[in-house]
């Protein structure tokens, strides 16, 4: 069965990145493996200092961007496989798609980790070993 990796944040951009990528898992007959990374340059392990209390706010909302496509993908019949994680997005992106060789990477343009740190979907896109689509929207 084809793979598809989706790159999620819960931003606008992801959310329509999201939306396309469930329509191609659909056309493909793919399983949707989604992934949203905990930035670990902006976020360390929690131990419950302020800073490790917004670790877990991160974790909490990761989780629950995974959950939104999961809900997504389940009226089209979409297989989905997701996951929140820590480490640096396009890295973390990158070995998770090797890791269950991904035909295909959907990312959002633009998304809330790149107020902090930009070029996500490009670095994915520049370094990718599998087609990539960074896709635009939002509002």
């Amino acid at each position: 069965m084809a793979a598809i990796v989706l790159a999620t944040d819960g931003s606008e951009y992801a959310r329509a990145a999201a939306e396309r990528a469930v329509d191609l898992a659909a056309d493909r007959d793919a399983t949707l493996h989604v992934v949203c990374v905990v930035d670990e340059r902006r976020f360390d392990e929690p131990a419950l200092s302020s800073s490790e209390l917004a670790t877990i706010y991160a974790e909490d909302h990761a989780a629950l961007c995974v959950g939104d496509v999961r809900r997504m993908a389940a009226d089209r019949g979409v297989p989905v496989v997701g996951d929140a994680r820590h480490g640096v997005p396009h890295e973390l992106i990158l070995n998770y798609a090797a890791a269950v060789d991904a035909d295909l990477i959907v990312v959002g343009e633009h998304g809330d980790h790149e107020r902090h740190f930009a070029g996500v979907g490009d670095a994915v896109r520049d370094r990718a070993d599998c087609e990539v689509r960074v896709v635009e929207g939002g509002s």
